[in-house]
């Protein structure tokens, strides 16, 4: 049976209202119905299949899990499974979490419905295990994305910190010492002193990377980083630092001072 570019919830559907179990195999994983693909896709289904030579040699499946249909898509990058499990589907999906996290792949969302997990070299996966036409479902979708994309999803979904921070700005001659907060997330990082001095954000997850300060001296005219005039910058979830010049948005005749901040973020 072959069938081109098949949605996970559409091949649950498939398995559900059309597909029935076969005859024993040798290695106790059996089929009534296959396909494959010619590159465009293919859909395997069956009473008790095995996992394809596509999906990951150490894709985790529990005992419970009787695997009823695989596909693949690679032109859109995808390949799924779905199967029926034994027992409670929030104790199916912990067992799953569980062995993924030691065969290496990183929990990004573990909630009531879903997990997500991404790994390099694999992509993102996202599972449930849930009722689907009152038959217990499990359903496994992987984007077998880049390295690269891994990364921004990463960065993406990194949950952010708020911690104390201190930093010290050198400005024409001056230094104003503030304290205040550092906002960490993942290559994105922020201070924000609590009397609004001086401000500095460093953003790696942009490209070019994304780089503002600003300073407010008690004299009271704005200083800004003057972009054109590029800066030189340092960025770790514990220190932050940038260089360069600002020009006084308050008095455009005004010429630009060199300027320095340095920021110590609490471990």
């Amino acid at each position: 049976m072959r069938i081109r570019h098949m949605p996970t919830l559409l091949l649950a559907l498939v398995l559900l209202l059309g597909a029935c179990g076969g005859g024993d195999s040798s290695d106790g994983r059996s089929g009534d119905g296959s396909g494959s693909g010619d590159g465009d896709g293919e859909l395997v289904v069956g009473g008790d299949l095995g996992l394809p030579d596509y999906f990951p040699s150490d894709f985790y499946v529990p005992d419970s899990v009787t695997i009823r249909g695989v596909s693949e898509n690679p032109a859109a990058n995808t390949m799924s499974l779905t199967g029926r499990y034994d027992g409670d589907g929030d104790a199916v999906r912990a067992d799953m979490v569980s062995g993924l996290q030691a065969a290496g792949y990183e929990l990004l969302v573990d909630d009531e419905d879903i997990s997500v997990f991404i790994k390099d070299g694999v992509g993102r996966i996202r599972i449930r295990a849930r009722e689907f036409l009152s038959e217990p479902t499990l359903t496994v979708d992987i984007d077998t994305w880049t390295d690269e994309q891994i990364a921004e999803l990463r960065d993406i979904s990194a949950e952010e910190i708020v911690v104390a921070g201190t930093g010290i700005a050198t400005f024409g001659g001056e230094i104003i010492e503030a304290v205040g907060e550092c906002y960490l997330k993942g290559p994105k990082r922020q201070f924000f002193a609590e009397d609004w001095s001086f401000s500095l954000q460093i953003d790696e997850t942009r490209d070019p990377v994304y780089v503002y300060a600003d300073i407010t001296p008690p004299e009271g005219q704005g200083l800004t980083l003057d972009e054109s005039a590029g800066a030189d910058w340092e960025s770790s979830p514990t220190q932050l630092r940038a260089s360069g010049e600002m020009y006084d948005y308050t008095d455009e005749s005004a010429d630009n001072v060199d300027f320095t901040i340095e920021v110590t973020c609490a471990g």
